[in-house]
């Protein structure tokens, strides 16, 4: 019998690997979707709306903490602010 927890185990840990890996490269913000289209950077507090930055999909996988799939997205912003935005939507 297989085990079929494993699975969403290795995803989950996809999305972790992808994170760091994004933050290593310079993506180094942690960004936040708020209801009214707004994207918020956690560390200074800036808000942007979504349709102002560039917003690139990176890596998707199941989360077993919120047990959903989560998107992991790479935003951009016109002042050169770079960090990761998660999600439990596709912004594509």
């Amino acid at each position: 019998m297989k085990n079929t927890t494993r699975l969403p185990r290795k995803l989950n840990s996809s999305i972790t690997k992808k994170v760091i890996e994004l933050q290593d490269i310079g993506y180094d913000c942690d960004f936040l979707l708020l209801a009214n289209g707004i994207v918020l950077c956690m560390q200074n507090n800036h808000t942007y709306p979504l349709n102002t930055v560039s917003v690139k999909q990176r890596e998707h996988g199941y989360d077993l903490l919120s047990h959903s799939y989560k998107h992991v997205h790479t935003i951009e912003t016109g002042n050169g602010e770079r960090g990761v935005l998660l999600t439990e939507n596709s912004l594509r």
